[in-house]
C-alpha cells in the first residue's frame, strides 16, 4: 500500500472515529467514569475545601508528597515560578490565618466537562482540567482568574498523593479580555445568487458522499484535486481519494451540514470559496461528532462546477 493511500485511509478513519469519540464522551458525562477519575476528583474537592474552607493544614500535609512542587505559569509575558512544598504550605497557613480578618472570600470551580484523569501505571496518574476562581465580597462574586491545571498524582502506601501541579493562566481579567477580543461581524453575502449556487453544490456533493453515488462524486471532483487535513496531511490523487471514500465511508459514515454555517465568496475568474461547519456520524454508533470547520474551493470551468481544493479541520 502506498504512503498516499495510507494517508487517505487515516484521514477517512478520523471521520469515522469522531462519532465513536463523541459516544465515549457522552458515556463519561453520564457518570460512567473510571474509578481513578472519581477518586482523583474527590481528592481535588478535598484539596480546595482545605484551602478555602476548613484550613485543615494537617490533612493538607498528608495530601502532598514529600517532594511536592507547585508551578504557576503566568503565560507568555511572565516567567513561570515554582513553590516548594514548604513554601506552598506556608502560603496556605498564612492565608488561613488572615481569613478571619477579611470579609473577602474566594471560591473555585472546575469548568463542567473539563476534568480528565489518565492512569499511567498502578502508582502514577495525571489529572487535568480548567478551573475558575471567584472573589466574593459584600455578597457579590466576581470572576478573577481562569486557568488550566495539570497534576501528577502518586500512590504511596495505598493513598493517592499530589506530587506536583502546574497551573497555566488563561487570563486574570476575563471580562476585559472578552471585551477586547475581536469578533467578526455577521456574514452578509456579497451575492445572494452565489450563496444559493454554492449551497446547492454543497448539497449535491455531500448527497453523493452520504448515498455512495460514486459516478456523481467523480463528476463533481476535479482531476487535480488537493485535499488537506490538519491531522493526516495532504492527498493529491483523485483516484485514491474516491477509492478510499468508497471503501471507508460508503454506507458507514454520513455527513451533516451545520445549518446556517455556509459562507460563499467569489474568486473572480476562477470560481468561489466556501466556508462552513459540518459533523459526521458513524451509522453503526449513536451520537455525532462535534461540528468542525471546512473550506472548499469550487472551480467553474467549461460550464461546470467542480471541487478543486478542500481543507478539513478536525
Amino acid at each position: 500500500m502506498s504512503k498516499l493511500t495510507t494517508c487517505l485511509l487515516a484521514c477517512m478513519a478520523i471521520l469515522i472515529c469522531d462519532a465513536t469519540i463523541t459516544q465515549a464522551q457522552a458515556r463519561q458525562q453520564n457518570g460512567e467514569e473510571p474509578a481513578i477519575a472519581k477518586e482523583l476528583s474527590a481528592r481535588d474537592s478535598l484539596l480546595f475545601n482545605i484551602v478555602f474552607s476548613s484550613c485543615d493544614t494537617v490533612a493538607l500535609e498528608k495530601l502532598l508528597t514529600a517532594d511536592f512542587s507547585f508551578f504557576a505559569d503566568k503565560g507568555l509575558s511572565q516567567q513561570t515560578y515554582r513553590q516548594t512544598r514548604a513554601d506552598f504550605l506556608q502560603n496556605i497557613k498564612r492565608s488561613c490565618a488572615d481569613m478571619g480578618n477579611h470579609t473577602v472570600r474566594m471560591r473555585r470551580e472546575v469548568v463542567k466537562g473539563t476534568m480528565q484523569s489518565f492512569l499511567l501505571s498502578d502508582a502514577v496518574a495525571v489529572q487535568t482540567g480548567v478551573q475558575r476562581f471567584y472573589r466574593i465580597a459584600d455578597g457579590k462574586e466576581k470572576l478573577v482568574e481562569e486557568s488550566k491545571f495539570t497534576r501528577n498524582w502518586r500512590k504511596e502506601n495505598g493513598t493517592w498523593k499530589l506530587a506536583n501541579e502546574t497551573d497555566f493562566l488563561v487570563n486574570t481579567n476575563p471580562d476585559a479580555i472578552a471585551a477586547d477580543r475581536y469578533l467578526p461581524p455577521a456574514y452578509v453575502p456579497g451575492s445572494e445568487e452565489l450563496l444559493r449556487t454554492v449551497t446547492r453544490l454543497d448539497s449535491l456533493y455531500f448527497d453523493t458522499y452520504n448515498t455512495c453515488k460514486m459516478a456523481a462524486m467523480d463528476s463533481l471532483t476535479a482531476e487535480d484535486i488537493e485535499f488537506y487535513h490538519d491531522r493526516s496531511g495532504i492527498s493529491t490523487s483523485k483516484k485514491d481519494l474516491l477509492a478510499s471514500i468508497q471503501k471507508n465511508i460508503c454506507n458507514k459514515v454520513t455527513r451533516t451540514l451545520t445549518p446556517g454555517s455556509i459562507e460563499a465568496y467569489e474568486i473572480p475568474g476562477y470560481g468561489a470559496v466556501e466556508f462552513g461547519y459540518h459533523s459526521f456520524r458513524n451509522i453503526s454508533e449513536p451520537g455525532e461528532s462535534h461540528p468542525s470547520k471546512f473550506v472548499i474551493i469550487w472551480r467553474y470551468k467549461d460550464n461546470r462546477w467542480q471541487i478543486a481544493r478542500v481543507i478539513s479541520l478536525h
